[in-house]
């Protein structure tokens, strides 16, 4: 998955009618919840393998994470 993609996912989930900095936002379980459900989709039995992806409240820590596994491409 692009960086790209993984934004929208991110923008989606969050689902804010205001625009939003993602670089300093941090979600909500219903949020974080909706992105591991999402990218377990895109991705089955790859996403819930990975050891402390569900305590990740925002977008770059989860970003960082995604890319040491392989999962995310930086564009």
């Amino acid at each position: 998955m692009r960086e790209k993609e993984f934004k929208k996912l991110v923008v989606r989930s969050i689902n804010s009618p205001k625009s939003i900095n993602l670089k300093s936002y941090e979600w909500d379980s219903l949020v974080q919840l909706t992105l591991l459900l999402e990218l377990e989709k895109i991705f089955p039995n790859k996403i819930t393998a990975i050891k402390g992806l569900a305590e990740v409240n925002n977008y770059n820590k989860m970003k960082k994470i995604l890319i040491s596994k392989k999962i995310l491409k930086n564009d």
